[in-house]
């Protein structure tokens, strides 16, 4: 699968490009929202991973526009804070899942598995 990464943390990073890219996938990353907003707008994506405190662009806000601008391929959201009124505003904004950090490996390539299954169910 071809996934976009939005991260601005580098020791987040390279556990999330080891896990995925170890799975075999293409991972392209972003270091801020902004950047993202414009790799997700130009080219196509099998799963979007947005941090939602980005620099430049919350992954929130980002995921919102996303969607605005027709981006309708599953989209999670990462954040250590996890309330239910965070998880909650998360959905309400478009995303499709929500993982908490710390992630493990494991949790990380489910939520991969599952969602860019049903993105490839859907087309």
């Amino acid at each position: 699968m071809h996934l976009l990464l939005a991260e601005d943390n580098p020791m987040n990073i390279d556990f999330f490009r080891a896990v995925l890219e170890g799975d075999g996938h293409h991972v392209t990353i972003a270091k801020d929202g902004l950047t993202a907003r414009h790799i997700a707008l130009r080219e196509r994506f099998d799963l979007v991973i947005l941090d939602i405190h980005l620099p430049g662009l919350a992954g929130d806000a980002l995921c919102a526009e996303l969607r605005a601008a027709g981006v309708q391929g599953p989209i999670i959201a990462l954040s250590a804070a996890a309330l239910p009124s965070d998880i909650a505003g998360a959905k309400e904004k478009g995303f499709d899942a929500y993982l908490t950090k710390p992630i493990s490996a494991a949790a990380l390539r489910e939520a991969v598995r599952h969602h860019g299954a049903a993105a490839n169910d859907s087309r």
